[in-house]
């Protein structure tokens, strides 16, 4: 218990305990009460030299008893904080988005910023989104920062939803809207927590320092952090200023309307909207000479003072007054009350469950123990090493995929061989030395051998080119905090060149279970769209064609996505698209070449100008099949006399018909 010297310091004190206990019936009793009782005679004297009792109460019930020098923060004496100030304001920062308006008839788009006060609710201000129209013609985009290696992250697209709720204030310069509890790529709104509304006014008094997170100019996010003090404008000066705002020094630019201004607890305070311009006693705007500011010197020769936000006390006195007569405004109300009033973290792991790590493996797919290899010398599998281009018949000979004459991409070297092809059972792939992926598998599939297999490995490297070349387990897996899995996708196929004798069957299982052999697909499209691709192709070998040669790969683009910064082994680039040709003979004996190109963009790639809830339509979601000249272009491969073989290259030469979607095999030009 602090010292009390005098009877006005018990007096000073004891209504400094009363304040926080009338202020706490509805926020931290027992924490305000306690710390109102322990301060110091003179610290709270110089409190109440900044602010109303009340206020300071409910500042100090906001403070955690485990931070020593949060008090004298509060009252400018100490700036040494906690080095959780770091990682709570980062976790403040991920319910931070920048709001894109579509401009009306081609125009260019306006940039804000807003941010997360409950799972369905999202806040800006009224100047940004001043009716429901404007709202549905606007995006919150999420992550749309630099990561630890300044490379820019992929942001994740929420339309917003004024049809669901929709309240704002002019007078007040704020805007409460419904945002679609789904991103563009499946995200759920809930990985990026919230920053709740806390409704007592006294979150930050006089004097204190704030931080503010914003993406100024509609650039990526930014931070400006404690190096800014609410402050007391003249009276004199500025007579007609309203008490539902606050005023702070910060540097805040364009775009930053709508950011959140933060206490050191990372609790709210406030919504910032607008710098105040230096008057002179006449009320005269100031330039930064100390001269009256005239429109012809422009915006930048203003004198700015203070930036203003309106108080979160001030938006919950407005809600309050208008929900019985307005039901979006009650409708928030309730959606606000049910958030606790701590700011919550994106979505974690439940308590006492260990969160998953990203370089985990998926269930039943283990690791091979050490990073185990395989040999490639038994003599006793020679003759069914690799992929054999004359399999469907001397008549009809496959060649394996070549650089083609605009390809200058580095490929990775067979230390066994010397060469760029590496075989395994029953097929074949080449690898890119940078990015660390396949550039092309061929595969032989003999359909009336299939088998079965037992054979369950696990994942292993191939040792014939360094792991630096390989893209290994860190990839792959659950990404906390997104609600996205990475999956190893098999670019073979598992059961692809299961055929022939067990011994060989069951190695041929084993050997696409290599890092080489598998590519980053998301969860959905790798089960689903290019799953049912492969069931159709396998199932044609097995049932009419009986032999096919399939060749697959991804569609390698200079701008694919980044991701895994700061992950052991990354960052990686993740193929938007994946490339598969089909080949076989027909009963005439002539060649069918078909070739396919199946997107994952609308699952693990933003899309920027996406205008609703599910910015892509069905087509183009779906798979399609595409010429084979335009999988060259969009490979730099060059497949040979395939694509003269193409029928859909010959019949269909328009540029739209070199999309053609596929809802099932009868859509299909063999």
């Amino acid at each position: 218990m602090a010292r009390i010297d005098t009877q006005q310091d018990v007096a000073v004190q004891r209504e400094l305990v009363e304040a926080a206990k009338d202020a706490v019936a509805r926020q931290k009793v027992a924490d305000a009460a306690r710390l109102a009782a322990q301060v110091a005679p003179a610290t709270a004297a110089k409190l109440f030299g900044t602010d109303r009792p009340d206020r300071i109460a409910v500042r100090l019930g906001l403070i955690s008893r485990k931070d020593p020098n949060a008090l004298e923060r509060v009252i400018g004496r100490r700036d040494i904080v906690s080095v959780n100030f770091f990682a709570r304001g980062l976790a403040a920062a991920h319910a931070v988005c920048r709001i894109k308006t579509l401009g009306l008839a081609g125009g260019p788009p306006d940039y804000a910023t807003g941010f997360l006060a409950a799972p369905g609710l999202l806040v800006t201000n009224n100047h940004v989104l001043p009716d429901a129209e404007t709202a549905s013609r606007s995006l919150a985009e999420f992550d749309y920062e630099l990561d630890s290696n300044f490379v820019e992250r992929r942001g994740r697209i929420f339309p917003l939803v004024p049809l669901n709720a929709f309240y704002t204030s002019a007078s007040l310069d704020f805007t409460i809207v419904a945002i679609s509890p789904m991103a563009h790529d499946g995200t759920p709104v809930t990985d990026f927590g919230v920053l709740p509304l806390i409704p007592m006014s006294g979150k930050g008094i006089a004097g204190e320092h704030v931080s503010i997170i914003q993406h100024p100019d509609g650039g990526t996010k930014q931070v400006v952090v404690r190096e800014n003090r609410i402050i007391t404008l003249d009276g004199a000066k500025f007579p007609h200023l309203p008490s539902a705002f606050i005023h702070y020094t910060a540097d805040t630019e364009r775009g930053s309307s709508g950011s959140p201004v933060f206490n050191d607890q990372w609790d709210l305070v406030a919504i910032h909207h607008l710098a105040i311009v230096d008057r002179n006693d006449r009320g005269e705007p100031l330039d930064r000479r100390g001269g009256i500011w005239t429109e012809a010197a422009g915006e930048d020769a203003k004198s700015w003072v203070a930036n203003e936000g309106v108080r979160i006390s001030a938006i919950w006195a407005d809600l309050k007054a208008a929900a019985p007569f307005n039901a979006d405004a009650a409708k928030i109300m309730t959606m606000l009350s049910l958030e606790p009033r701590t700011a919550l973290p994106p979505r974690r792991a439940a308590a006492g469950a260990a969160e998953p790590k990203p370089w985990q493996t998926l269930p039943g797919v283990p690791e091979a123990a050490a990073f185990e290899t395989t040999r490639f010398t038994d003599p006793a599998f020679a003759d069914s090493l690799g992929f054999d281009p004359g399999f469907l018949g001397a008549d009809l000979p496959v060649p394996l995929p070549k650089a083609g004459r605009g390809f200058r991409r580095p490929l990775a070297k067979n230390s066994d061989t010397g060469k760029t092809v590496f075989d395994y059972t029953h097929f074949s792939l080449a690898m890119h030395a940078e990015r660390r992926l396949a550039v092309w598998t061929a595969v032989n599939i003999a359909g009336n051998e299939l088998t079965s297999t037992s054979t369950s490995p696990g994942w292993r490297r191939d040792k014939r080119l360094p792991a630096s070349q390989q893209t290994l387990a860190e990839v792959y897996g659950q990404v906390p905090g997104k609600g996205i899995q990475i999956d190893r996708g098999h670019l073979v196929r598992r059961l692809d060149p299961v055929w022939g004798p067990q011994a060989v069957a069951d190695r041929a299982a084993a050997d696409t279970y290599h890092y080489t052999n598998a590519a980053p697909q998301e969860h959905v499209y790798n089960s689903e769209t290019w799953g049912n691709l492969e069931d159709f192709v396998l199932a044609r070998a097995d049932q009419r064609e009986h032999k096919v040669s399939v060749m697959t790969g991804p569609i390698l683009r200079p701008d694919d996505d980044f991701y895994g910064e700061g992950l052991r082994g990354g960052p990686w680039l993740i193929p938007w698209s994946f490339w598969k040709i089909a080949v076989f003979k027909r009963p005439d004996g002539t060649a069918s070449v078909t070739g396919f190109v199946v997107e994952q963009s609308a699952t693990i790639a933003p899309l920027f100008e996406a205008a609703r809830y599910n910015p892509y339509t069905v087509d183009e979601a779906r798979v399609f099949q595409r010429p084979i000249a335009l999988i060259e272009q969009l490979t730099g491969l060059d497949f040979g006399r395939l694509r003269s073989m193409d029928r859909m290259g010959s019949v269909e030469t328009t540029a739209a018909a070199s999309a053609r979607p596929i809802r099932g095999p009868d859509d299909i030009v063999f």
